[in-house]
């Protein structure tokens, strides 16, 4: 999802107009927010930052960003000054500034919520649908032929086009080849990780998208439940809700936390009768109860009538 939420930044300096994004550009204009232009400062037309994090709680999207590694932080950096001059912004992130970093993640965690939140659900059953379609295909060839006509695989070449019509040879020298469809990604699959020879590459390409990306129309935590229950722990009752029963590994996993934390939130959630722990072993798995699914409906269920005295 952090890749997503890059590509669809790109999306927008770009300025492409597919008209499948329109009602998403046309929500996301309604509700912008003039600090979000900061994150433009990070990119060039081939340059993509890889280091925004995307986490299911936005304040965990916050400070791992805030907290992205220095080294290829001040790498992409480094490679965007090379093209044309930074701004004050984007100096103050390459050197680590406290200020800079704390923006850069407050900028994030916003964005996030306007342009990845609502549409989550649907990024990730495309994204979903297309990895079961490439496991189907078994030989590399039929898998890479499918993706681009440019793209050819000769052991152990990768060959694909490039911007501007050039064409990039690639030796894989048995680091293998990470495929990741991408919503948001442009109409030709795109190399990252390549020129490091410690790195696996990874080949991004566009997921087959039937309709419009919309908004989802299921409710999402309220600011009444987040502030009665907490942004993390609102957003794990959410996360179970909307993708339980689960582990507390994967939520872990959905709300960017330790698995630690994630066993103290469900706890809490659990003893609250808001979910549900089933273990099996050393293996615990939570459900969202129908007092949890109705606290984030908006509405509690109706409670049934007291029984009446009666008199013998």
């Amino acid at each position: 999802m952090s890749m997503e939420l890059s590509l669809s930044v790109h999306a927008l300096i770009s300025g492409h107009r597919d008209p499948r994004f329109q009602a998403w550009r046309d929500r996301l204009r309604a509700s912008w927010n003039p600090r979000t232009a900061l994150l433009f400062d990070l990119y060039t037309p081939s340059a993509i930052p890889e280091f925004l994090a995307v986490r299911r709680d936005p304040g965990a999207t916050e400070s791992a960003t805030a907290g992205a590694p220095e080294a290829p932080l001040r790498d992409h950096l480094r490679s965007v000054g090379g093209v044309r001059q930074l701004s004050a912004f984007a100096r103050g992130v390459a050197a680590g500034d406290r200020r800079a970093r704390k923006l850069l993640g407050n900028v994030t965690a916003d964005y996030q919520t306007r342009a990845i939140d609502p549409y989550r659900r649907q990024i990730e059953t495309i994204v979903t649908t297309e990895h079961g379609r490439r496991r189907r295909a078994t030989e590399p060839d039929q898998v890479l032929g499918t993706l681009h006509p440019a793209i050819s695989w000769r052991r152990p070449v990768l060959t694909l086009p490039l911007v501007g019509g050039c064409r990039h040879d690639l030796r894989l020298d048995g680091r293998g080849l990470l495929l990741q469809p991408c919503v948001f990604g442009a109409r030709r699959p795109v190399i990252a990780r390549f020129e490091d020879p410690e790195q696996q590459p990874v080949l991004l390409y566009p997921a087959r998208i039937n309709g419009p990306l919309l908004a989802e129309a299921e409710p999402t935590p309220s600011r009444t439940l987040t502030a009665l229950l907490g942004q993390t722990r609102a957003a794990a009752l959410e996360a179970v809700a909307g993708h339980g029963p689960c582990s507390t590994k994967d939520l872990a996993a959905h709300l960017g936390i330790s698995t630690a934390s994630a066993s103290e939130h469900a706890t809490v959630l659990a003893d609250s009768g808001l979910t549900t722990k089933d273990r099996t072993g050393r293996s615990v798995t939570h459900r969202c109860t129908p007092l949890g699914r109705a606290l984030l409906a908006g509405h509690l269920p109706a409670l049934a009538p007291a029984a009446e005295g009666v008199s013998v």
